[in-house]
């Protein structure tokens, strides 16, 4: 009898920890988040998360004049650092700027092939986001 009260304390224990992490997720959308979770959100816009444009795997007709980055609350975009077909690294400027949900950065005039454009921000609070974003300019 006293084994089986144990079994269910340990499974009602588990329970409510499992719960309070639950709230704690709903409440605030970076509980339990690493770093390499911010950077995963950018794919999954749906979710409340990054996006980007152009987006991340983007085919593009036409090479884009601007990088942008839109959050969920307000950030700081502190560096865009652009990479080109071979492996080049492309001058972007990144200007400071007041913390907003969407930021951008011009882009100089790109030529065919492949991009990467690694960003990171800052939030006010001090949290930081980053992410990798991979497009082609046909």
């Amino acid at each position: 009898m006293r084994h089986s009260f144990l079994v269910g304390l340990a499974a009602l224990s588990a329970l409510a920890v499992a719960s309070v992490s639950f709230a704690q997720a709903q409440t605030n959308p970076h509980a339990g988040m690493t770093m390499q979770d911010h950077a995963t959100m950018q794919t999954t816009p749906a979710s409340g998360g990054i996006t980007t444009t152009p987006s991340d795997q983007a085919m593009l007709a036409a090479a884009p004049t601007a990088f942008s980055v839109t959050f969920p609350h307000a950030m700081t975009l502190t560096s865009l650092e652009l990479t080109g077909p071979a492996g080049q690294a492309v001058d972007v400027e990144v200007t400071a700027s007041a913390p907003a949900t969407t930021i951008s950065a011009p882009l100089p005039v790109l030529a065919p092939g492949s991009y990467s454009a690694a960003w990171a921000a800052t939030g006010a609070d001090g949290h930081r986001m980053n992410g990798v974003v991979r497009f082609m300019v046909h």
